[in-house]
């Protein structure tokens, strides 16, 4: 049987269910997170989705994983801003395909609530509570709660104080505390509350803030 002239027979190709990430026993499926591997090694590895995994090429040597990207927020249009996490990213619409070798190890990309109750952060602890668009610049959801006099969404890496009376949360140094000072305190009512209901102050010794729903009278558009 003649070929037909000028086409090329297609590499065969297999979406895999799974993949063993090379030089460790770490398995990746679809839905998994990872860290992949930058092309500049003084930056930190990429955070990336799993969406799919292929294999072509002579006995399915050539492994490929098709990603979702995830954003730090410097590398978001806004930059980073001060209530931004240490360990948070924005899961993104950026998708793109990369080889499997790039792929360091899978790491966790948490839900807000559930990075908040967190009782130590591993170096492959990650959270996510919003997803960005990465042409536009816009987050959704696009709005979101905020805390304290000084009115800023919740820092998971801060330390915050709630008042018994009206349940918002507060800096130590917004109410001219240290957090050392704040830690010892056993219960607290804001200054607001004091002035309207004529209580006493104290501190309320909280190390993690789990609250996430949002308020309707303090939110800020992002």
């Amino acid at each position: 049987m003649s070929k037909t002239p000028g086409k090329t027979p297609r590499t065969p190709r297999r979406i895999l269910e799974s993949y063993t990430i090379k030089g460790s026993d770490g398995v990746i499926r679809p839905g998994d997170s990872v860290l992949m591997k930058a092309p500049d090694t003084s930056k930190p590895p990429y955070v990336a989705k799993i969406e799919e995994i292929e294999a072509a090429g002579p006995r399915g040597a050539n492994v490929k994983v098709k990603v979702r990207w995830y954003y730090r927020p410097e590398e978001s249009i806004g930059g980073r801003r001060p209530f931004h996490g240490e360990k948070e990213v924005f899961l993104s619409d950026h998708q793109d395909v990369q080889s499997a070798d790039t792929i360091e190890c899978k790491c966790n990309v948490y839900s807000f609530r559930d990075y908040t109750k967190l009782s130590a952060v591993n170096p492959e602890d990650y959270f996510c509570r919003f997803e960005y668009k990465s042409i536009t610049g816009s987050f959704v959801p696009d709005r979101i709660a905020v805390f304290c006099k000084c009115e800023m969404p919740y820092n998971p890496d801060d330390l915050m104080i709630q008042c018994e009376e009206c349940s918002d949360w507060f800096h130590p140094a917004c109410i001219g505390k240290t957090i050392k000072e704040a830690k010892k305190l056993e219960n607290f009512t804001c200054e607001g509350c004091v002035a309207e209901n004529g209580n006493g102050n104290g501190v309320k010794n909280e190390n993690s803030h789990e609250s996430t729903g949002e308020s309707d009278e303090k939110i800020a558009v992002m």
